[in-house]
């Protein structure tokens, strides 16, 4: 934390401002909180575990949104999208579905991953169709 949330004075590494006294020990945990949740998102990542991966990053992004975090955040949405793309080209509809659905976590803040989940679901619809007529 560079500036003090109360009276925007400059901090150091100090546990209480020293121009208004406010104690930072908690927003300071919540910092070290998001810090150590997003390097285990990117962990989780490397190891291949794309849910965990999601997980960790929400949790980090709800304690303090960093500019890290953020641009992990879209880049992973970035690869995932085109992970989909590839399912639909190869026509695995299901593949597709299920990795939209591990990315639920994301689809509040992203318009190419809500379009994406309306596309698979429509070929979802007209596939189960044409398998009953």
């Amino acid at each position: 934390m560079e500036r003090c949330p109360c009276c925007n004075a400059r901090l150091g590494k100090v546990i209480s401002c020293p121009r208004c006294q406010a104690d930072l020990t908690v927003l300071n945990n919540v910092e070290q909180m998001a810090k150590l949740w997003l390097k285990k998102a990117i962990n989780y990542w490397l190891d291949n575990h794309l849910e965990k991966s999601l997980d960790a990053l929400m949790l980090s992004l709800r304690l303090k949104k960093t500019r890290v975090a953020v641009t992990f955040q879209k880049f992973i949405i970035q690869q995932q999208c085109q992970n989909i793309l590839e399912f639909l080209v190869k026509n695995q509809l299901y593949s597709a579905k299920k990795r939209l659905l591990t990315m639920r976590h994301l689809f509040l803040y992203h318009q190419q991953l809500q379009q994406l989940n309306f596309f698979v679901d429509s070929l979802l619809i007209k596939e189960c169709r044409s398998h009953h007529n």
